[in-house]
């Protein structure tokens, strides 16, 4: 998720309670309130998502979800809230042991106060979490000192990865219907990255989307790849990801099971992407060309670059989609949505131009581009 920094001050008292029913804005402004001046003896950093309000302390992290209904996920009702809370625990636990603590409820007595974990009725369900070290995150790494993430922290966190994907359930899918799903994922990206607000180079939009969509077709070993479908991350970005004292590895996608079933290359190739945005390419791909060594995966050298630029054109499409939210940077989201382009097209020509692409190796001097 992309997060926007807010302060206690701009929060306001909400209205009448209402339990295990949809609840309007003013009850979640009461809560989030409630969190922001009355939870703690000093008042937390707090974080909206689309689907949250993240709050946290020195040493923990408190996460209530938003009232909200999507295509893809109805949390209107209290007891949606509090299963989805389970899930998120329960789901995080084989790449985070230990981190997410459980679920907490907000309650209110009879005086109508609300308390963490307190007396009278129950208004609300919120996940806890360890709080982890900002130092530690793999973003913050790459953005402050690339450099000083060591071969030892990336082969830990491989293995890490690597444990996990053959751990979890697997969930193949036959070889046309993995097409099609690949297809419908472009299909989705390219209508919302072609609708004319969004003023992109819609020549240059077709385009690339026109020969992914060949490529998909056409490429050999995706029959193969949906063989090897698990039910992953699906949200593998290096702000997920912690590098000590232990690799581990969070906010794996919850609300949509869909979403989770993946190709295990597919999900590193997201955050293969996510480390060249952020200007680190060479970690993505030490990343990749470490997990394919150990696991001795026969994936092609193409279907990995396929793989980087789907992942890159999906990820240009959730930037751009910021824009229809009436996010007030337009101009970082217009800025971003360009440089995952740009990502995709890079390997896209990568992958036509064919006698480029190269077996990957490991090590991050390698001039390795799949």
């Amino acid at each position: 998720m992309d997060y926007r920094w807010v302060d206690a001050a701009d929060e306001s008292d909400g209205g009448p309670v209402m339990v295990d029913a949809p609840e309007p804005p003013p009850e979640l402004s009461a809560k989030v309130a409630f969190m922001l001046r009355g939870a703690f003896p000093t008042p937390p950093a707090a974080i909206e998502t689309h689907l949250s309000w993240v709050f946290l302390t020195a040493d923990r992290v408190y996460k209530l979800k938003k009232p909200v209904s999507t295509s893809f996920l109805d949390l209107r009702t209290l007891e949606a809230r509090r299963l989805d809370c389970l899930a998120e625990v329960a789901l995080n636990e084989a790449l985070a042991p230990g981190v997410y603590r459980g679920a907490i409820p907000l309650t209110r007595d009879v005086e109508g106060r609300l308390a963490l974990d307190g007396s009278g009725p129950v208004v609300e369900w919120l996940v806890v979490m360890d709080r982890l070290a900002d130092a530690s995150l793999l973003d913050r790494r790459l953005v402050d000192d690339p450099d000083s993430v060591a071969g030892g922290e990336i082969e830990a966190l491989v293995d890490h990865l690597a444990r996990f994907y053959r751990s979890t359930p697997a969930a193949p899918i036959d070889p046309e219907r993995y097409r099609h799903r690949l297809r419908t994922a472009l299909d989705l990206d390219r209508a919302v990255l072609l609708r004319p607000d969004h003023v992109l180079d819609r020549d240059d939009v077709s385009d690339l989307t026109d020969r992914l969509g060949a490529v998909i077709e056409s490429q050999p070993d995706l029959a193969d790849r949906g063989r090897r479908v698990v039910e992953g991350h699906g949200d593998l970005r290096p702000e997920h990801i912690v590098l000590s004292p232990e690799p581990l590895v969070i906010d794996r996608i919850t609300f949509d099971r869909e979403l989770r079933l993946i190709d295990p290359i597919s999900d590193l190739a997201l955050l293969a992407v996510e480390c060249e945005f952020l200007g680190a390419t060479g970690i993505g791909d030490e990343i990749l060309a470490r997990y394919l060594t150990s696991t001795d995966d026969p994936v092609s050298p193409e279907t990995v670059a396929l793989y980087r630029s789907l992942r890159a054109t999906t990820r240009a499409r959730l930037s751009v989609a910021h824009l229809e939210d009436g996010d007030r940077d337009a101009l970082k989201w217009l800025d971003r949505t360009d440089a995952y382009l740009a990502i995709a097209r890079r390997f896209l020509d990568l992958l036509v131009r064919g006698d480029e692409l190269t077996p990957p190796e490991s090590g991050r001097q390698s001039g390795v581009e799949v």
